[in-house]
Protein backbone atom coordinates (compact mmCIF):
# COMPACT_ATOMS: atom_id res chain seq x y z
CA UNK A 1 0.00 0.00 0.00
CA UNK A 2 1.25 3.36 -0.93
CA UNK A 3 0.35 6.82 -0.04
CA UNK A 4 -0.01 9.44 -2.24
CA UNK A 5 -0.80 13.23 -0.82
CA UNK A 6 -3.32 12.01 2.03
CA UNK A 7 -4.63 9.51 -0.21
CA UNK A 8 -3.61 5.88 -0.17
CA UNK A 9 -3.06 3.89 -3.13
CA UNK A 10 -5.10 0.59 -3.30
CA UNK A 11 -3.21 -2.24 -4.75
CA UNK A 12 -4.87 -5.43 -3.79
CA UNK A 13 -7.35 -7.00 -1.89
CA UNK A 14 -5.90 -6.68 1.21
CA UNK A 15 -4.99 -3.22 1.02
CA UNK A 16 -8.72 -2.61 0.73
CA UNK A 17 -9.30 -4.62 3.72
CA UNK A 18 -7.06 -3.31 5.64
CA UNK A 19 -8.78 0.73 4.98
CA UNK A 20 -12.37 -0.88 5.98
CA UNK A 21 -10.95 -2.30 9.13
CA UNK A 22 -9.06 0.94 10.09
CA UNK A 23 -12.80 2.80 9.08
CA UNK A 24 -14.42 0.63 10.88
CA UNK A 25 -12.74 0.67 14.35
CA UNK A 26 -11.81 4.31 13.88
CA UNK A 27 -16.13 4.78 14.46
CA UNK A 28 -15.95 2.48 17.12
CA UNK A 29 -17.92 -0.45 15.27
CA UNK A 30 -17.39 -4.04 15.22
CA UNK A 31 -17.17 -6.66 13.06
CA UNK A 32 -20.66 -7.92 13.85
CA UNK A 33 -22.32 -4.35 14.08
CA UNK A 34 -21.16 -2.87 10.94
CA UNK A 35 -22.48 -6.59 9.30
CA UNK A 36 -25.95 -6.02 10.88
CA UNK A 37 -25.83 -2.07 9.42
CA UNK A 38 -24.68 -3.35 5.86
CA UNK A 39 -27.08 -6.24 5.87
CA UNK A 40 -24.32 -9.04 5.17
CA UNK A 41 -22.84 -11.41 8.05
CA UNK A 42 -20.35 -10.87 10.14
CA UNK A 43 -18.04 -13.72 7.85
CA UNK A 44 -18.16 -11.31 5.17
CA UNK A 45 -16.98 -8.64 6.77
CA UNK A 46 -14.13 -10.37 8.45
CA UNK A 47 -12.84 -11.88 4.68
CA UNK A 48 -13.12 -7.95 2.95
CA UNK A 49 -11.07 -7.54 5.88
CA UNK A 50 -8.56 -10.23 5.45
CA UNK A 51 -8.46 -9.38 2.07
CA UNK A 52 -10.19 -12.33 0.20
CA UNK A 53 -10.20 -11.73 -3.15
CA UNK A 54 -13.43 -13.23 -3.85
CA UNK A 55 -15.58 -11.08 -2.09
CA UNK A 56 -18.42 -9.71 -4.11
CA UNK A 57 -16.95 -5.79 -5.48
CA UNK A 58 -20.76 -4.77 -4.64
CA UNK A 59 -21.00 -5.30 -1.09
CA UNK A 60 -17.51 -4.32 -0.21
CA UNK A 61 -18.06 -1.27 -2.33
CA UNK A 62 -21.29 -0.73 -0.16
CA UNK A 63 -19.20 -1.30 3.20
CA UNK A 64 -16.50 1.40 2.19
CA UNK A 65 -19.51 3.84 1.29
CA UNK A 66 -21.07 2.85 5.28
CA UNK A 67 -17.95 3.76 6.90
CA UNK A 68 -16.37 6.78 4.86
CA UNK A 69 -14.41 5.64 2.39
CA UNK A 70 -14.07 7.22 -0.36
CA UNK A 71 -13.02 5.09 -3.82
CA UNK A 72 -11.52 7.20 -6.87
CA UNK A 73 -10.42 5.84 -9.89
CA UNK A 74 -8.12 7.29 -12.04
CA UNK A 75 -5.36 6.68 -14.59
CA UNK A 76 -1.86 6.32 -14.11
CA UNK A 77 0.34 9.35 -15.07
CA UNK A 78 1.52 8.76 -18.85
CA UNK A 79 -1.50 6.41 -19.58
CA UNK A 80 -5.25 7.24 -20.60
Amino acid sequence: MKQDSGSILVRSAADFGQQIRLARKAQGLTQAELAAIAGVGTRFVSELERGKESAQLGLALELARLVGVDLTARPRRGQA
